[in-house]
């Protein structure tokens, strides 16, 4: 009974709090949402034990009215051949996708799919099998992969004792796997604990196994807060030919390790809506899905090759990458004999538990088994290329962007965003590279400053694909403030190898070009192939008489601690004769930390031509510890004059 009590008070915080912001989702079918006990993380777990991210829902039409006990004799949530159907991951699909037996179970699979979890799970076999049987999917002892079992139970570092909350979320976990890659041979390996150091003897342990068959996917259903630290255990998530996915986590806006790790693809959650019929509409975002720029990963290369979204994440990576049916209210069916707070048999589970294990079954079936962040590379290339009008199928077409629901404060926009990352999965051509002859546009610098009547820059680098040979035609596409040009060093640039082939564009200005920051959008063209990127370029202008001022900061640069204050003495100095008021403003202050002036506004005249002012940063409890770079800049009151300078702060 006392166990049981513990399940009941967190579903009640739940539904009164609105754990994750879930309160305020509209839920697609009446009932009551159950927090396992394994969900909850204390404070002393941060960096040492981990949770697990999955929710059960009870249908109100299952709840026995005055029994906390629930013994599920059928199905009643999302099956294998529905969320298959809503993923277009096999070609049986049905108009509606409807959640019923009318079309065959999905097939497909190849090499290896790892779980990696905690405690023992005594009934994963047989359970496994009535899942199996139940969808007609291979059973534990069919042939799958390369000869192998489609279903194989080790242990880490000897047999652990059971617990039933972390048994539900293997469960789930190996039957989901299962479930979107039927011939994939699915390995269990239960760690001793949830402790960090024994989850990733685990995970050492599934990537030996995974390499062993050739490649494929170890998935990680658990985590923990980010912590500080946590990027020197990145590098367990490094084996060759090893895709590694993990949960998002189930409150809303939170970013979790190792979901946050560069070299993780972490997998976020959405809402499977469907019509009073009962047929698939769409999907939202779910409110109460982990997500968010984490506070000590650096962003990856994948992130920051693309413009806009290297703009938006500021130097730190993004979560999450790509989403899946999370919400328990659109949850999925999962069988689990073994009663644990006396819930067994055929449950409806949800969470970011349910994205793991699924999108690592859809990576199995892309057949990409090249490992080394290849799946996050070919993820992000073909986002870009779609998202940005270039050579691939539209949008929808490779991924369904959310955009609708948030996930916590974080809003579903157009194109990747930080309540669902790209969106959800549409087929399996956005895991694979271009088979087809393409090519890609980059520039650095990405970002130009310029006094008006002045020059600059920038290299733009065109990288062929899929075999591609032939002669690229550059051009700008946006409309130039008046008196600036630009002129390309080579154009058209000829590719006839796999090298990439750079062009030296030089950005021009008048003394008549008015200040402002402008975005140049550069087009690459072959007949119908076309690619795009953008170079930021911003330009001060002198006033008429001439006037212009300086900027200078001191120190150049300083250390400080978190919850710390780090001042900066700020100088403008008029220079050609300049007068009037100069605003002054900070970009590049860390994350949680605050930046101001005293004062913000300074004025220069004839008798004061130098005046100062004191920038003042305010670092937070959990700021990263790293360098960051400060600009400091100065505005005229007509926002014709525009100076910087830079200055460093370094946290330890």
């Amino acid at each position: 009974m006392k166990r049981w009590l513990s399940y009941l008070i967190v579903m009640v915080v739940f539904a009164v709090c609105g754990l994750g912001s879930a309160a305020a989702q509209k839920e697609p079918r009446p009932g009551t949402v159950i927090v396992p006990p394994t969900n909850v993380e204390r404070p002393q777990d941060i960096g040492r034990r981990a949770h697990t991210n999955f929710l059960i829902f009870v249908p109100a039409a299952r709840k026995q009215s005055g029994k906390p006990g629930l013994t599920g004799a059928s199905p009643s949530g999302e099956i294998p051949a529905s969320l298959s159907c809503v993923y277009q991951t096999w070609a049986g699909l049905t108009s509606g996708c409807p959640i019923d037996g009318t079309y065959n179970a999905p097939s497909g699979g190849t090499k290896a799919i790892a779980i990696v979890d905690a405690y023992d799970y005594p009934t994963a076999q047989s359970d496994f099998d009535t899942f199996s049987s139940q969808f007609g999917l291979p059973l534990s002892t069919d042939t799958c992969a390369d000869g192998q079992p489609c279903f194989t139970k080790v242990y880490a570092a000897g047999k652990p004792r059971s617990n039933c909350g972390w048994a539900q979320e293997e469960a789930l976990d190996i039957e989901w796997a299962h479930a979107m890659a039927p011939k994939a041979q699915i390995i269990l390996v239960e760690a001793a604990s949830n402790s960090n150091s024994d989850l990733l003897t685990a995970v050492q342990k599934a990537t030996s196994l995974v390499a062993q068959q050739g490649g494929g996917e170890v998935s990680m259903s658990w985590g923990s807060s980010e912590y500080s630290g946590e990027s020197t255990n990145d590098s367990y998530f490094t084996g060759s030919g090893v895709t590694y996915v993990a949960s998002s986590g189930d409150t809303g806006g939170k970013v979790i390790w190792p979901s946050s790790s560069p070299n993780v693809v972490s997998a976020g959650g959405t809402t499977v809506n469907r019509n009073s019929s009962g047929a698939f509409t769409g999907e939202t975002a779910w409110s109460s899905a982990g997500a968010g720029p984490s506070a000590y990963e650096p962003v990856p290369s994948y992130q920051s090759g693309i413009y806009t979204l290297a703009q938006l994440l500021n130097g730190f990576r993004g979560t999450p990458d790509l989403s899946y049916d999370a919400n328990p209210s659109s949850g999925v069916s999962v069988y689990d004999s073994t009663s644990c707070q006396g819930l067994s048999g055929w449950l409806v589970f949800g969470g970011t538990s349910v994205s793991a294990p699924s999108l690592s079954g859809i990576f199995n079936l892309s057949g990409n088994f090249s490992g080394n962040n290849s799946i996050q590379t070919n993820l992000y290339q073909n986002y870009d290329s779609a998202s940005s009008g270039g050579t691939t199928s539209p949008y929808p077409n490779t991924f369904y962007d959310v955009t609708s629901g948030t996930a916590g404060t974080y809003p579903a926009t157009s194109d990747w965003d930080f309540a669902t990352g790209i969106g959800s999965d549409r087929g399996l051509t956005g895991m694979t590279g271009s088979t087809t002859p393409s090519f890609s546009l980059s520039a650095s610098p990405a970002s130009l400053s310029l006094t008006a009547g002045d020059s600059g820059t920038s290299s733009i680098t065109v990288t062929p694909s899929g075999g591609y040979t032939g002669s690229v035609t550059l051009s700008v596409t946006s409309t130039l403030p008046a008196g600036m040009g630009i002129t390309f060093g080579t154009n058209p640039v000829d590719i006839t190898g796999t090298s990439a082939v750079s062009s030296a564009m030089t950005v021009s200005t008048t003394t008549s070009t008015p200040a402002g920051t402008y975005d140049v959008t550069i087009k690459g063209a072959d007949g119908s192939l076309s690619s795009s990127t953008v170079v930021q370029v911003t330009v001060s202008q002198a006033s008429s008489g001439g006037g212009s001022f300086t900027i200078a900061a001191s120190p150049s640069s300083q250390t400080v601690g978190r919850n710390s204050t780090a001042n900066y003495s700020v100088t403008v100095t008029a220079t050609s004769g300049f007068t009037g008021a100069v605003n002054l403003s900070v970009s590049g202050v860390p994350p949680q930390s605050s930046g101001s002036f005293s004062p913000s506004s300074v004025t220069l005249s004839s008798t004061t031509t130098s005046a100062g002012s004191t920038l003042t940063i305010n670092t937070g409890a959990h700021t990263p510890t790293k360098t960051f770079i400060l600009t400091i800049t100065g505005m005229d009151s007509s926002g014709t004059i525009i100076q910087s300078t830079t200055v460093s702060l370094t946290l330890q």
